[in-house]
């Protein structure tokens, strides 16, 4: 199997399934593959960038439509809301463009932002404000420290592809993974009028 034709052929889709569950390491590993030439360092970047955008928007628009209803069907979602929603009312174009460089806030954070009722265009602008510079700084952080990266994980640079092969294994693996959770869920959903599924644990990075 040609490692790197494989890479050239399939790595924006790895960054697309890989950003949705692993966004932080996934952008930072295709930082590192525009830095060994698979994929041009801006397209990578502006890929994860609509794709951090676009996750959040849906969120948000979620949490404006059906907010309350999520929180009852994923509880463990209600804790992070609750920690976030004070900030909002005091700094909440901040929130907005800082909610994903929280940890644990990922999932949460543009769902209270919705159920806060923020306006549309505050959140359009300082969301693709916030994904941009998401984007640039970890692709960047992969780019710039290429080498070192290599070197960290003990891979010379004859075989720098299969370091590089590491986001199709984590995009395909998170794809997976997720597919399971949501499986064994519901299958093991209790009947009732209090039956009913989690929604998938926080993830993202991105």
């Amino acid at each position: 199997m040609d490692i790197s034709a494989l890479l050239h052929t399939h790595i924006y889709s790895a960054i697309v399934l890989g950003s949705l569950v692993e966004g932080e390491t996934t952008v930072v590993l295709a930082g590192f593959a525009s830095h060994q030439g698979y994929a041009p360092w801006w397209a990578v970047t502006l890929l994860a960038a609509v794709i951090n955008f676009a996750w959040d928007q849906t969120l948000f628009a979620l949490g404006r439509w059906r907010g309350d209803w999520v929180l009852s069907k994923a509880p463990r979602l209600r804790d992070g809301v609750q920690r976030i929603s004070p900030l909002i009312h005091r700094r909440r174009r901040r929130v907005v463009f800082g909610v994903r460089f929280m940890y644990g806030l990922r999932t949460a954070g543009p769902i209270a932002l919705g159920l806060a009722r923020i306006p549309w265009p505050d959140f359009l602008l300082f969301n693709a404000l916030g994904a941009v510079v998401w984007a640039t700084a970890f692709a960047g952080l992969g780019y710039a420290f290429g080498n070192a990266i290599a070197r960290v994980i003990g891979v010379v640079a004859h075989y720098e592809a299969l370091a590089v092969l590491a986001i199709l294994l984590l995009g395909s693996m998170a794809y997976g993974i997720a597919r399971w959770r949501r499986g064994r869920l519901r299958a093991t959903r209790a009947p009732g009028p209090e039956g009913g599924a989690d929604l998938p644990h926080e993830s993202m990075n991105h």
